[in-house]
């Protein structure tokens, strides 16, 4: 009784656990122990193992030898190389949404095209979709009918929302261009579905996916030239 109670207060544990990771209220490269989550949490010490194994086994958190488990904290190569199968993953979805969509899926569609025309009304304020943006790539994926791509493109964007922290999404640090380009990349891509066009579809996605993947890759190589430069002055006194 005691082991059901225990996989039953894990299966609660690691939803609560992956979604702190997702919004950053446990950031890149912390340090994650289990006594203090586990007190944070309300709960016992085992059941919050047992769920940062299994977050170590989706990639959201790496355990060290010795050390303990830590947020994963990817490299810009390995982004890099993450992006590449996302965007591999999300073309194919972009070229059966165009086919597949459903009328319930359009309905969805217009209403995040309307989402997206408001956004750009408000530019000035620099608010940074970054939920609306997950919500365009997983309602592509869910129309494309293919339930395995689907849950496999989600389970993707579930890392790559890792890489989404606060400085980032943070509105004071935001680039109006930036933003400008994206909305526009969205709307474009979201209007070759409805007209059904597939290969546009495909082609679009697969260019912002690109440019995404060169901000980012941008932003760690920054973050990790900082680093460097702090540790070496460290190192130097």
């Amino acid at each position: 009784m005691a082991a059901k109670t225990t996989t039953l207060l894990a299966d609660s544990v690691y939803p609560r656990l992956r979604d702190m990771i997702l919004t950053n209220v446990l950031h890149a490269g912390q340090k994650l122990v289990d006594r203090d989550l586990a007190e944070q949490l309300g709960v016992s010490r085992t059941p919050v193992r047992e769920a940062l194994g299994r977050l170590a086994m989706m990639g959201l958190v790496e355990s060290r030898s010795r050390r303990g488990y830590y947020v994963r904290l990817y490299t810009a190569d390995e982004v890099s190389a993450l992006y590449e199968f996302r965007k591999i993953l999300e073309v194919n979805a972009a070229r059966l949404a165009a086919r597949n969509a459903t009328s319930e899926h359009m309905r969805r569609i217009d209403e995040v095209l309307a989402e997206l025309e408001s956004l750009d009304m408000k530019m000035a304020n620099r608010a940074i979709p970054v939920e609306l943006d997950m919500e365009i790539h997983n309602l592509i994926a869910e129309a494309s009918g293919n339930n395995e791509l689907a849950r496999a493109i989600k389970n993707l964007m579930d890392r790559v929302m890792c890489f989404i922290w606060v400085d980032w999404s943070d509105p004071r640090n935001a680039q109006v261009d930036t933003m400008a380009a994206a909305h526009n990349e969205h709307v474009e891509l979201l209007m070759c579905i409805r007209e059904g066009d597939g290969e546009g579809a495909a082609k679009k996605l697969g260019a912002h996916i690109d440019l995404a993947r060169g901000a980012l890759t941008d932003l760690l190589n920054a973050r990790d030239a900082l680093r460097s430069a702090v540790l070496a002055r460290s190192l130097a006194r």
